[in-house]
Parts: structure tokens; sequence; C-alpha cells
């Protein structure tokens, strides 16, 4: 299965009508989505999930829209393992190449956060690493509804090493949505992995943004 490829151009802050007093503005729908698929088969799944995703000079702007009958969580610190309930998920990492180093973030339906630097040179469960010490500037929104429920990552380029946007990154876009009664997941991700049994952690199946 090919792997998905977006380009963005990148907007001026001034042009940028969304921010933190209104990080749900009408200004997303102008901006392409893309649609999470399951990550073995890549099919589409029952509960939908939709990605948007605009460059800003300084500031990776993020936002996932999750078809969800009950949305829940109940982790509020950061850092908790909230990835063993209902999360969206953001894997990042600059260059080309497959990315032996990324950064991973997560938001819950309560808007906690979790964020983390990978280490994974060779896809092995066993030999990857996890370092929560990385506690970066970056911010995040959720809003529910009868529908589902929205979140927005606001993620300065500086807090992912770089002074600017532009080249080519390796990123993944994925949500985890659990049954809160039997503990049931369905996963779903922009770049299916492709692995049996499903993991996320394939930074060679990481999709590509490049921005000008």
């Amino acid at each position: 299965m090919e792997l998905p490829t977006i380009h963005r151009a990148v907007v001026s802050d001034a042009e940028w009508h969304v921010n933190a007093q209104h990080p749900f503005a009408p200004a997303w729908f102008a901006h392409p989505c893309e649609v999470l698929r399951e990550p073995v088969t890549g099919q589409s799944l029952v509960q939908a999930t939709t990605v948007r995703v605009v460059a800003t000079a300084s500031i990776l702007w993020v936002r996932y829209d999750c078809a969800d009958s009950d949305p829940w969580a109940t982790m509020r610190q950061h850092d908790e393992p909230i990835y063993t309930e209902e999360v969206v998920e953001l894997f990042i990492g600059y260059g080309e190449d497959r990315p032996t180093q990324y950064y991973e973030l997560q938001v819950n339906p309560l808007n906690t956060r979790f964020d983390g630097i990978i280490t994974n040179p060779d896809e092995i469960r066993a030999t990857m690493q996890l370092d929560t010490s990385w506690d970066p500037p970056w911010q995040s929104w959720v809003q529910c509804d009868a529908a589902g429920w929205s979140a927005v990552m606001a993620v300065p380029w500086s807090t992912l090493g770089r002074t600017d946007a532009t080249g080519m990154w390796r990123l993944n876009f994925m949500r985890i949505d659990r049954n809160r009664s039997t503990g049931e997941s369905e996963l779903s991700a922009w770049s299916p992995t492709l692995r049996v049994p499903a993991d996320f952690h394939i930074p060679s199946r990481f999709g590509r943004m490049v921005v000008v």
C-alpha cells in the first residue's frame, strides 16, 4: 500500500484565523481533510475520523473530528497512560528517511495531554524506548457534542526541533476508540501500518508531509 502524502504551503500567522480563543473556528473547513483507516487492512471504520492540517509560520495545527457514540476518558494528569482509554495521536519526525526517533503527542476527550520522544531503531517493541521527561510547550483544545468529539493540537515548530516548517516530514495521525464497558478497541491511522497485530509504531509506514 502506497504511503500517503500531503502538501502544505505555509500560511502566515496573521492570515490564520484560528487561535486559543477560537480553536474550532470555521476557517478549518477551507482546508482538505484526511480520512483515518483501519491500520492493518486500510478499510473504512464504523466511527469515522477526519484530520485537517495547517502549517503556519510558527505552528503546526492539527484538527481531529471523531464520530463517537460515547466519547469518554477518566485520566486528567499530564503523561498518564491516556492511550489505554480514548485518544487521538500524532507521531512526527523531520526528514525524508524513516525516522528512528520521533515525537509522540496525544490528547483525550478531557483534554489531557501525553507527550514523549520515541527511539525506535528497528520497529521492534522490545528495543523501543519512550522518554516522557520531554515536556514541551504546545496547546490543545477539545469539544464534545452529540456527534462525537473534536480535538485541536497547536504544536510550535520549535517544539519539534526546527526553526521553520519547510521541508519533508514523516508523520502519522491515529485514533484509539475504546468501548468503556468491554475494553474492546477500534484503532485507526492515516497511513495504515499493515502489521498484525496492529501496531502504530512502524515509522517506515509513516506518511509524508511536504511543507513549502
